[in-house]
């Protein structure tokens, strides 16, 4: 078995659930190593096409952020608790960026800020040590009145609904960032879904990707791109997959086409 020399067994395990019969430790018949293979390629391509999609959002979410938060507050804005709602979530936040600025001090903009300007970091340069859940728990933490503004004229939603999308964004990029499974997974985070045509939860992939396009800004390029991807990988898994095991309905396409 020349793959399980290459791959854990204990990972490929994973995607033998599916086909676990009830209530027993025996597998339906036509169960194959060959297909629970397919499915661990399908699992890591998709989670490679995610993963495209969310770095435009990330980059987006610490540049518009970042440009609100200076322009209301100032350059060291971000570090006065009393511009935010919980001092003990701020105080978190930033013990967390302090740990990020010590783990990359030898990072060349890093190091400029810490020998020329005494490690004073303004807030456009910070975030650039931000990692997503911290962007997440920043927003999260910022006044009312500014979340509304962000959620509002940003992302065209409002600031209850953009703070559940982060936060499931979080876990779906932290998953695939640790090559985590995704098909047959439900996520204990769900996003508020806006009003529209998808309006029932499936509690796996879907649910995410959905809102994903309300984050990407770029429809043309979320259409061409990663849509046109997702149609690409389920065509050439169609006989392995299942679409109900990642959320996806049968009008999906349809869905993340339609206009925000």
């Amino acid at each position: 078995m020349d793959i399980l020399s290459k791959v854990n067994y204990y990972r490929l395990s994973a995607y033998l659930l599916p086909f676990k019969q009830p209530s027993s430790e025996c597998y339906k018949d036509g169960t194959s190593f060959n297909r629970i293979f397919r499915l661990y390629e399908f699992d890591r391509k998709i989670r490679n096409i995610l993963l495209l999609a969310i770095e435009p959002i990330e980059v987006l979410l610490r540049t518009k952020i970042a440009y609100y938060h200076a322009h209301k507050y100032g350059p060291e804005g971000y570090i006065k608790s009393e511009n935010f709602e919980k001092e003990e979530w701020h105080r978190k936040l930033i013990e967390e960026f302090n740990e990020a600025v010590e783990k990359n001090r030898n990072n060349l903009f890093v190091k400029h800020h810490i020998d020329k300007y005494e490690g004073h970091f303004p807030i456009w340069v910070a975030v650039e040590l931000f990692s997503l859940g911290m962007i997440s728990k920043f927003y999260a933490n910022m006044k009312s009145i500014d979340r509304k503004y962000i959620a509002k004229n940003i992302f065209f939603t409002g600031p209850d609904h953009l703070k559940s999308w982060l936060v499931c964004l979080t876990d779906l990029r932290n998953r695939c960032a640790h090559y985590m499974r995704l098909y047959f997974h439900r996520f204990v985070n769900t996003p508020k879904l806006p009003r529209g045509p998808y309006k029932i939860s499936s509690q796996r992939l879907f649910d995410i990707v959905y809102i994903m396009k309300y984050l990407y800004l770029d429809h043309n390029n979320w259409k061409s791109t990663i849509v046109t991807a997702f149609e690409g990988l389920i065509e050439e898994y169609s006989c392995d997959i299942k679409l109900k095991y990642i959320g996806f309905p049968s009008n999906w396409r349809e869905l993340l086409e339609l206009e925000p």
